[in-house]
């Protein structure tokens, strides 16, 4: 216990000579650490480094050594002052800025295509750009979401024209509800709104997107779908997500049939000090009013340097009914400013 006490007042000590002789550059983190609960010190143990977490993400590296009880290292741990918001529970200490926490609410702009080919034979081909900005003292985020669809479904109707266009715009709010005390623990409810706005063309050529389990080229409808997940942050480097929404139309055009449609999306996120991640991701599309369930692996692949990121995600279904997608391949960039 005296050894402990003695430990504790050293660190306290090493603090607060750190904080008077800090410098200029640091002073910002350091008032913003002083007044905020977002900051939180790890202690060595076991041989094992602790950090000090910064409101702002960055994590200062605490070494025990030999001739000094403890030091600081102001070598930030792979991390940028921009990597994680102000708030934002997980998101403050997520050893990644590549932009796959949904927690993490930074001005971003995403381009990325998605082609599909589904079981019998059809192809869908789509073309996103997404801009996300943050709110509520970046607590939250607003997304807009606006796809370019190409399909063909020849094989399954061969008069069918193959159209292309664009297809109903999407806006997403987002808030960081709930953060556990130590900050690995995130709850986030979102609400997704779709606009009707896909071309006349596209939504009158069948199936549509009212029969389909997994997309939504064209429904004639507006469509709301809050949604709730988890961010926990297991590793610095390492996060593990389930989210869920829940579709269903709520006007539009009488004639479509209406929308009842759940998405589940679990993913876990692993990444290295050089800036390359992994994301293996398992969805569940289900179609309420039909019962079909469309099932869907995507391992993704990315590397992200500097707040700019470059990922390719294929994947496959897991037995897939007719229309469900049999195989997949993204390819996406996002810009973080």
């Amino acid at each position: 216990m005296v050894q402990q006490l003695s430990k504790l007042a050293t660190w306290a000590t090493m603090l607060s000579c750190f904080l008077a002789s800090s410098t200029n550059a640091l002073g910002q983190e350091l008032n913003e650490w002083q007044s905020s609960p977002a900051a939180y010190l790890e202690l060595p143990q076991q041989g094992m480094p602790g950090q000090l977490i910064m409101p702002d993400g960055t994590a200062y590296q605490l070494v025990e050594q030999p001739d000094v009880t403890y030091s600081l290292s102001s070598e930030a741990m792979g991390m940028t002052p921009s990597s994680a918001p102000a708030s934002g529970g997980a998101s403050d200490s997520a050893k990644q800025d590549n932009g796959t926490n949904p927690a993490q609410n930074i001005t971003t702009c995403i381009v990325s295509n998605e082609y599909y080919e589904l079981d019998g034979g059809n192809q869908i081909n789509t073309s996103y750009a997404r801009l996300k900005f943050p709110i509520y003292d970046k607590r939250g985020s607003l997304l807009v979401e606006v796809p370019f669809t190409y399909y063909d479904f020849t094989a399954q109707f061969p008069e069918s024209p193959e159209v292309g266009g664009i297809g109903d715009v999407k806006f997403q709010v987002s808030y960081n509800t709930w953060t556990s005390c130590d900050k690995k623990l995130t709850m986030i409810n979102f609400l997704e709104f779709y606009v009707p706005s896909a071309d006349t063309v596209a939504v009158g050529v069948p199936p549509g997107g009212n029969e389909l389990t997994a997309f939504n080229v064209g429904t004639g409808k507006y469509v709301l779908g809050p949604g709730m997940g988890f961010v926990y942050m297991a590793q610095p480097n390492f996060i593990i997500a389930p989210l869920y929404f829940y579709e269903t139309s709520i006007a539009g055009d009488g004639d479509r049939p209406m929308i009842r449609r759940g998405k589940w999306r679990i993913f876990a996120m692993y990444a290295w000090q050089s800036g390359a991640y992994i994301l293996p991701e398992f969805q569940i599309v289900t179609n309420y009013k039909t019962g079909n369930n469309d099932t869907y692996i995507a391992p993704e692949f990315g590397y992200s340097s500097k707040g700019t990121t470059l990922y390719c995600k294929p994947g496959a279904g897991l037995s897939p009914d007719q229309n469900d997608r049999q195989w997949g391949f993204e390819l996406g960039m996002r810009v973080q400013f």
